[in-house]
């Protein structure tokens, strides 16, 4: 079996760059495929997540300009270069599948240049705020172009009204955590990229409320991304006199060692379709509260058992979920207990199994 894969980059810390990296080399280890990965701008950057040395990547450097619309003519231009590279590389591989993570243009060119290879494409962000033009609601009929929707969770299908829509959800490879949590530092963990979605600012507001009657506590955010927003979330920092207790971290491989030593994780996205995060935050043992945001979090965490669903954007509510676990060890434990079981129905082995089974039914079907 021939995969090939497209997206934009593979060098940034995020969801859907750990979850791609992890699939390619599965589909090489385990299945042993054929797997080609094409990128439009990895600016020679290394890759951030570990890929396997058999995996076929390059990079078209194309190099859309993020700051502005892809509507744009810089980016027209581009896109132009983009259709021909990319209709040669296709030709030169010849896949069995071809496999759409792209936000870039390709996602709506791919069906015209290529009609008889099976087109899938993948979601990795909720379509719960989207409110596209004339334009752009035109530019979506093409995903029924497409063979097979990849989505996150049942509530994304009813956004797209393509026939052939399958749920497979996100899944983590982090080893079940053999520390208790009653050995652990009192610490409340947040991670991801550093953009308006996650609302980091937000979790400085509820900590502030928090900190004074917690001092032996800290507030620990691991992320990179929009330098502003960094710049506006220390400024609250300095502002809520919160300098010895909030924190602010780079991007880190090592995410899972900082799990395992917390004690609670904290979500405050306005939106998430099914975040990699939580899955991690669970194999670590880790009671999470998070804002119950459009759509994922609701499919992962079993609210009141392994964690606590948070009206979204309701700060005082998220502050006395969180004051709650903080005074309550033995809720805590039992908490991450239920948490690291609940994990388990995501597993990389389960949900591999069903990225395999619809690669092969689809291809089967055209050949």
């Amino acid at each position: 079996m021939k995969i090939l894969y497209l997206t934009d980059q593979v060098y940034l810390h995020g969801g859907a760059e750990r979850i791609l990296s992890l699939k390619l080399n599965h589909f090489i280890e385990v299945y042993n495929y054929d797997v080609f990965l094409i990128t439009t701008e990895q600016k020679n950057n290394k890759p951030v997540y570990f890929l396997n040395s058999k995996i076929k990547s390059k990079d078209l450097g194309i190099n859309y300009h993020r700051e502005i619309s892809y509507f744009h003519p810089k980016n027209l231009i581009k896109s132009i270069s983009h259709f021909i590279k990319l209709k040669r590389e296709i030709k030169r591989i010849n896949p069995d599948v071809i496999i759409s993570l792209s936000y870039s243009p390709d996602q709506y060119f791919l069906p015209i240049i290529e009609k008889k290879i099976p087109k899938l494409k993948e979601f990795h962000t909720s379509r719960n705020n989207y409110k596209p033009s004339f334009l752009r609601r035109t530019l979506d009929t093409i995903f029924t172009k497409y063979d097979t929707l990849i989505l996150l969770n049942e509530t994304e299908k009813s956004y797209y009204t393509n026939k052939n829509k399958i749920v497979i959800p996100n899944f983590t490879d982090f080893k079940p955590n053999s520390l208790k949590l009653d050995n652990r530092e009192k610490t409340v963990i947040a991670a991801g990229r550093i953009a308006p979605v996650k609302q980091f600012d937000k979790l400085i507001e509820i900590w502030k409320g928090i900190s004074a009657d917690f001092p032996e506590w800290k507030l620990k955010i691991f992320g990179d991304g929009d330098s502003s927003i960094l710049k506006k979330i220390n400024q609250l920092i300095e502002e809520y006199n919160l300098t010895e207790t909030a924190f602010v971290l780079p991007s880190t491989n090592n995410i899972q060692e900082e799990m395992q030593k917390a004690s609670v994780f904290a979500l405050t996205s306005y939106e998430e379709c099914f975040p990699m995060v939580l899955l991690e935050s669970q194999s670590c043992s880790l009671p999470i509260v998070s804002f119950d945001c459009p759509n994922g979090p609701r499919f992962i965490i079993n609210n009141n058992s392994d964690g606590i669903l948070v009206e979204k954007n309701n700060i005082e509510d998220f502050q006395k979920a969180l004051k709650l676990l903080m005074n309550d060890e033995k809720l805590r434990i039992n908490f991450g207990d239920k948490a690291a079981d609940n994990v388990q129905k995501f597993s990389k082995e389960k949900v591999m199994k069903q990225w395999s089974d619809m690669i092969v039914s689809v291809s089967s079907v055209k050949n």
